[in-house]
């Protein structure tokens, strides 16, 4: 199924393409306001706040990529606690999303006014590049090779233990005491 995201405002959450049940918990689109001044050039900023136009989380770490070519295929990973906005500021690019259970997403970024929110949690591939793209990548955690989950086959059997994916809020879950969240979903 293709459909256009409707944009108009901060939190849009619609899937470009999707198989299974709702993946609103893999994903948002959000959007950047562009500002065109009497002195040339346009402006998007991309800062943290609440509300329309701002990043949901502090600033900790900020990517930038580049030089990739149409073939490339980039990410390949998921993260234990680390969201992250991405951000095509030239070109374009699509961004295959799981949750390592049956629900998938594919987001097509070709505009800088557009941000896809990635949650923890969900297992993202970047591909099908246009030359010359310009992806950025904004982080809410400094790097830690331990967030990372490399390993496919690892992603999924944590996906199976997991209380919670993406969005959607922590689940309480029975267990011995001093097991949490972080515990458990590791």
């Amino acid at each position: 199924m293709n459909a256009e995201a409707d944009l108009s405002g901060a939190w849009a959450s619609a899937p470009m393409s999707q198989t299974g049940p709702s993946v609103a918990e893999l994903y948002r689109l959000l959007t950047f306001a562009e500002e065109r001044g009497g002195v040339g050039g346009s402006l998007i900023m991309y800062q943290p706040g609440i509300g329309p136009g701002t990043l949901p989380f502090a600033v900790r770490k900020v990517l930038f990529m580049s030089d990739l070519r149409p073939g490339d295929v980039r990410g390949r990973h998921a993260h234990f606690q680390t969201q992250e906005v991405l951000v095509c500021l030239q070109g374009g690019c699509t961004v295959d999303l799981e949750d390592g259970l049956g629900r998938q997403a594919s987001v097509r970024l070709e505009r800088k006014q557009q941000a896809l929110l990635l949650y923890p949690h969900v297992w993202r591939t970047l591909r099908e590049f246009e030359e010359g793209t310009l992806l950025l990548v904004i982080a809410d955690a400094e790097y830690d090779e331990r967030d990372y989950i490399r390993d496919r086959a690892s992603f999924e059997a944590h996906a199976r233990r997991w209380t919670r994916l993406g969005g959607r809020p922590e689940q309480p879950r029975s267990g011995s005491p001093g097991e949490g969240p972080e515990a458990q979903d590791r």
